[in-house]
């Protein structure tokens, strides 16, 4: 692997910038840092460059009349040192589409948030504010969006209960510190390809090894589920689905296979009847581990599922509609979705459940990332199912409930 050349634009202490200079001192690296670029004269990170040997260029921002002169004596000093890569370590400036395009799929961010979430400044706090339950951080090329270009990686961090912004940046970091390099390693053995093929995606030509193989999707809130089902085909997984689920990742240009087609059994009663089928919750119960269940996935040719993601008719939604009928509310009421639910989180540790869609970027990161979820992220899953039959049930039994005292 030969020694290549890239540029560094920081803006403080310069901790990323110095996660990829050890890095290149114990040999995991072969490349060159040419150059390292501050927006500001005092940044720590210049004197780390200058330690290094490597040539620190500060050009203050409000030195300059206009963006374009800043923009340009930066585009100018990377140049004059030969940088084949711009890397954005810290560099609390946006820069302009028109500076973007002159470096097109040659500059990469480390943003401290799992990219789509919490784009911009304040990462930590969003993520903190949302109450996700997975952070982390992001490698991506740049476009003229805000941290939107292509991911290259991702790193994880679990939220804890008591964290704080400072707390969660803190474990953050050291994961980009991990992430920085990598990312860098990885664009050394692929970034001739990606850029000569003018390539828009940031992930090598390979398959993801993950455990997940087929994933069955239903969801009445489709929040999201375009973009988890095209990650899941990317990596391989088999999709099935229902309904208006099907319907919207079909019209996505997305493989999917109808539950009618698994079950042998068209949906009947207005779609009262199409999951309650031993071939979707044989696929769903069976334990792996056991010996007897795999023989009778096979005796009744059952394919197992490992990833189911449900969320539940809009009964709440549906009540509080002004002169909503009963009719109208019974037909609301979801059974086959809850029985998926909580037949998929009794067999947590072979099948994931997934009811809330935002969870689905911190899955995506984690499937990236292992190819699977731990045993305590399915677990937790599995408690936020439960948690959200339950809360289901007893909105029907509250809407019941009054029914009966007003008389009705």
């Amino acid at each position: 692997m030969s020694s290549r050349k890239i540029g560094v634009l920081v803006s403080g202490r310069g901790s990323n910038l110095q996660s990829v200079l050890d890095r290149i001192a114990d040999g995991y690296l072969p490349l060159e840092i040419a150059v390292v670029i501050s927006d500001k004269a005092d940044a720590y990170a210049l004197e780390r460059a200058e330690k290094a040997g490597i040539a620190a260029v500060a050009i203050p921002r409000k030195e300059c009349v206009s963006k374009e002169e800043f923009e340009g004596k930066i585009d100018a000093a990377l140049r004059a040192h030969g940088a084949e890569l711009v890397v954005l370590a810290g560099f609390m400036r946006i820069l302009s589409g028109n500076f973007v395009n002159k470096w097109t799929q040659k500059i990469i961010n480390i943003h401290p948030a799992l990219l789509p979430s919490f784009p911009g400044l304040d990462a930590q706090g969003q993520a903190l504010e949302y109450g996700v339950k997975i952070a982390g951080c992001t490698v991506h090329f740049v476009d003229e969006g805000t941290d939107s270009g292509p991911i290259i990686l991702q790193k994880p961090v679990p939220v804890l209960n008591d964290d704080t912004e400072e707390s969660l940046a803190a474990r953050i970091l050291v994961e980009e510190h991990k992430a920085m390099p990598e990312a860098l390693r990885l664009w050394m053995v692929t970034a001739i390809r990606w850029i000569s093929l003018g390539m828009h995606k940031a992930i090598p030509n390979r398959r993801l090894i993950t455990r997940i193989k087929r994933a069955l999707l239903s969801v009445s809130d489709k929040t999201g589920i375009v973009k988890l089902a095209q990650f899941l085909h990317d990596i391989g997984v088999e999709i099935i689905s229902t309904g208006g689920t099907m319907t919207a990742i079909r019209e996505a240009g997305i493989p999917v296979t109808y539950v009618s087609d698994v079950t042998g059994f068209p949906e009947i009663m207005d779609g009262r009847v199409k999951t309650l089928n031993p071939k979707i919750h044989g696929g769903i119960l069976a334990v792996r581990s056991n010996p007897e269940h795999m023989a009778a996935l096979e005796k009744h040719d059952i394919k197992p599922i490992d990833l189911v993601v449900v969320n539940l008719y809009p009964f709440k939604e549906t009540i509080a509609k002004p002169n909503v009928t009963e009719a109208e509310a019974i037909e609301n009421i979801d059974i086959g979705g809850p029985a998926m639910v909580r037949a998929s989180a009794k067999n947590f540790r072979d099948v994931i459940i997934v009811t809330n869609p935002a969870r689905y970027t911190s899955l995506i990161a984690m499937l990236q990332q292992y190819g699977d979820a731990d045993i305590k992220t399915r677990k937790t899953l599995a408690k936020e199912a439960f948690n959200h039959t339950s809360e289901y049930d007893a909105m029907i039994c509250e809407y019941l409930t009054k029914q009966l005292v007003e008389g009705k």
